[in-house]
């Protein structure tokens, strides 16, 4: 069995709010397909507070497409922040809240202990976050709504370069297009590109 990967949204600029044509996408020929993956690559501004949405659209005969998608994927807003003085270990879903200045709040998806312990109240490390409402602020203080872990974010919130993978489970269409929507109407999504790896027979 062959692998192949193929870029067929390449490498671009989603502005605020906007969609890439259906027409910037190379479509999939999935005629001797056995399975599919869809890697979507983007970089959300780090003021962000939503998601990035790839549409999926099927054909036949690589002619005409559906008006309607045909399958959808939404990727949760999402940042990674630098943590310090944890005290208690993050529990995965918890919700964070960052307050200083501002609210915000986030799910939490994942994390890394850089440094420290948790039970010496020092541990650092990323914290990345889904499904983020209000701001995150720099110097904010960070609480686990489950762990009551406290902890304060460290360093400038920067944009966050995502990888996040869709791998179809179900009888794969003929043909595929796919468009990226960035769901942000407040600020452009940069680097967004869409790679399909097919696994042939």
């Amino acid at each position: 069995m062959d692998k192949s990967a193929t870029t067929i949204i390449a490498s671009t600029t989603i502005g605020a709010g906007e969609t890439t044509d259906l027409s910037a996408c190379t479509r999939i020929d999935n005629s001797r397909t056995t399975q599919l993956t869809l890697t979507a690559n983007f970089t959300v501004n780090a003021a962000s507070t939503e998601s990035m949405f790839v549409y999926i659209y099927t054909s036949d005969d690589d002619s005409t497409y559906t008006d309607s998608w045909y399958d959808s994927w939404e990727i949760n807003n999402c940042r990674k922040v630098y943590y310090i003085s944890g005290d208690h270990m993050w529990m995965p879903e918890e919700t964070v809240t960052a307050s200083v200045a501002s609210t915000g709040t986030g799910t939490v998806a994942g994390w890394t202990i850089e440094d420290g312990a948790f039970g010496d109240g020092d541990a650092e490390g990323w914290l990345y976050l889904e499904d983020i409402t209000g701001t995150l602020s720099t110097a904010a203080v960070l609480t686990g709504g489950t762990s009551g872990c406290v902890a304060a974010q460290s360093g400038v919130i920067t944009a966050h370069a995502v990888t996040r993978q869709y791998l179809s489970m179900s009888p794969t269409p003929l043909y595929i297009k796919a468009r990226m929507h960035n769901g942000d109407t407040a600020a452009s999504a940069t680097l967004c590109s869409l790679v399909s790896v097919k696994q042939t027979i």
